[in-house]
């Protein structure tokens, strides 16, 4: 089951649906119905994202996230198989279409996990992709 908690962008606060095993994160919004949920992806490591809509039929804000800070956003179309996102990003968040501009979330803006925290989101990563760190 995937884990939830709670991200904000600027001065805004959403529930958020965490993709952060490589089979949620493969998944993403596909086949989600009008509204989907927003959905963060968080990556243990900045890298380069990649995401296409192939079977996705709601339209997305993508904004992708590097240490904090929002780096890129981008429109993606229902089942576009164009490829989206060009830079390293640890923090990937899907919204649907027009949540950026009607929350007025623009580059340059922090962005974060309020929960789970930054040790629990560690600890998360760490168990999903069974890697070992001492805590």
């Amino acid at each position: 089951m995937m884990k939830s908690g709670f991200i904000y962008l600027h001065n805004n606060i959403f529930p958020t649906l965490l993709a952060i095993s490589s089979e949620e994160q493969s998944k993403g919004l596909m086949y989600q119905d009008w509204p989907p949920p927003v959905m963060s992806f968080v990556y243990a490591e900045p890298q380069l994202n990649r995401f296409w809509m192939k079977n996705t039929p709601s339209p997305l804000d993508i904004v992708f996230c590097c240490n904090g800070i929002i780096r890129q956003i981008n429109r993606g179309d229902p089942f576009s198989t164009s490829i989206i996102g060009d830079i390293k990003s640890d923090l990937v968040v899907e919204f649907p279409y027009g949540t950026v501009k009607n929350a007025n979330i623009m580059i340059g803006q922090q962005v974060g996990l309020i929960s789970p925290n930054g040790d629990e989101i560690k600890k998360i990563i760490a168990e999903k992709h069974n890697y070992f760190q001492k805590y």
